[in-house]
């Protein structure tokens, strides 16, 4: 199980950043709500996964809300790191 837990959790780490680059674009109007949304979905849909150790899915939920909140670029930036610190975590278990 634990190639597959860490695939899951790098496919999380994927995603939660994506959804945080379309909160969070570099350009004005570089997204449209549409694809931030559909971002957004696939966040959580992920972040769900049964297979999903459980400190990453506490990261991952930090992680998320933070993003959700959509006014605090630098909280976000650091819980998404935070994130990829659990997921680098999972790999160093091993």
């Amino acid at each position: 199980m634990g190639g597959y837990a860490e695939g899951v959790a790098d496919a999380v780490l994927v995603c939660v950043a994506t959804y945080q680059a379309a909160v969070f674009p570099l350009t004005a109007f570089g997204i449209s709500e549409e694809e931030r949304a559909a971002r957004r979905g696939v966040a959580y849909r992920v972040c769900a996964h049964e297979g999903l150790p459980q400190a990453v899915r506490v990261s991952a939920a930090a992680a998320l809300e933070a993003v959700d909140e959509g006014v605090d670029a630098v909280r976000a930036h650091a819980a998404v790191r935070a994130l990829s610190l659990a997921v680098y975590d999972l790999r160093a278990a091993r």
